[in-house]
């Protein structure tokens, strides 16, 4: 096809895969997590996100600055 886009065609090569959480020590596909499971892994991953971010950014002022001017930058926009 010159100059145009070839439409998606699955290989026999594709990967699938299995994404699995730890919870209570057993290991949990997340397709199959109880509704109380994910919010409890996601409450727990988003507090542990806020806490590395905010050490992160307490040990490097400079890039929360930069951070904060890209996102002004993005908002006049």
């Amino acid at each position: 096809m010159a100059g145009g886009k070839r439409a998606y065609k699955p290989r026999k090569s594709d990967l699938s895969f299995v994404c699995y959480v730890l919870i209570d020590g057993q290991t949990i596909p997340v397709e199959e997590l109880t509704v109380d499971q994910r919010q409890r892994w996601q409450q727990g991953m988003s507090r542990r996100l806020s806490e590395n971010m905010s050490f992160y950014y307490a040990e490097h002022p400079e890039e929360y600055i930069a951070l904060c001017n890209s996102l002004e930058g993005k908002e006049n926009a």
